[in-house]
């Protein structure tokens, strides 16, 4: 399957590393034009914008916190100004905080939901708002099988990615009209700095509920995030699909 992303512009949230920075280099292959939104990782952000660059292809990076609504205001500010225009939203910025239930701060599940959920919500309200000009749009939000496969230690973690199903499916339905397809993607155990620990913790016992019986890529994920910013997925909408090798079915 051919996929052309030519003359899109695309935004991916925690674009510096993991499945964010897999889909920054995909999804500017196919053709798009691509900010690399980071919050911290700065020199990774802008090793992201060079490999895109040596590619022959356009990339810029923006640092903001996606929490933050002045922050968040100040990145759509930047797109609207140089771009004027926006086609392809990936929100894939995340951060989780692991803490059984009774010993959980309240500042581990804040933040959490702050980054996880609000920055989500926060990004879709003013790519929307973008995208409606143009009639046109794909926000891809980037949830978890946490979100459906219960696991110890992450209520904070699970409840965010579980919001962010919901949260899809009501902004497909307000968005269709608009032109603008909506749809969630929920990865299962990746090789990420971010699963490091419970690969190491648990690793082996992991492996033996996935069918497929290895971790996936970071590619595996950002092959369907592509194919989901592209026409071809036009009749799609609202939808949530897991990849995780049978994780969530065994």
């Amino acid at each position: 399957m051919n996929i052309d992303l030519s003359n899109k512009i695309a935004l991916v949230t925690g674009g510096s590393r993991g499945i964010g920075r897999e889909a920054c280099v995909l999804l500017a292959k196919a053709g798009a034009e691509v900010i690399i939104n980071y919050n911290r990782s700065a020199e990774k952000a802008e090793a992201v914008k060079k490999e895109i660059e040596g590619l022959g292809k356009e990339a810029e990076i923006f640092q903001a916190d996606i929490s933050s609504p002045e922050e968040v205001r100040a990145l759509f500010d930047f797109i609207r100004n140089k771009y004027g225009r926006l086609d392809i939203l990936v929100n894939n910025a995340g951060i989780i905080k692991d803490n059984l239930l009774l010993a959980m701060e309240l500042q581990e599940w804040d933040k959490v939901i702050d980054t996880n959920l609000r920055g989500a919500f926060l990004c879709a309200r003013h790519a929307a708002e973008i995208m409606m000009a143009n009639h046109s749009g794909k926000i891809i939000n980037i949830s978890s099988i946490s979100a459906i496969k219960g696991g110890r230690g992450q209520t904070n973690y699970a409840s965010a990615k579980g919001g962010l199903i919901s949260f899809t499916r009501a902004c497909a339905v307000e968005l269709a009209g608009k032109g603008i397809q909506v749809n969630a993607v929920l990865p299962g155990m990746i090789v990420t700095d971010m699963s490091s620990r419970a690969r190491k913790r648990a690793g082996n016992k992991i492996l033996e509920q996935i069918p497929l019986n290895r971790f996936g890529e970071p590619s595996d994920v950002a092959n369907l995030i592509v194919f989901l910013s592209s026409d071809k997925a036009d009749y799609i909408t609202g939808q949530t699909i897991p990849v995780d090798g049978g994780l969530s079915v065994s």
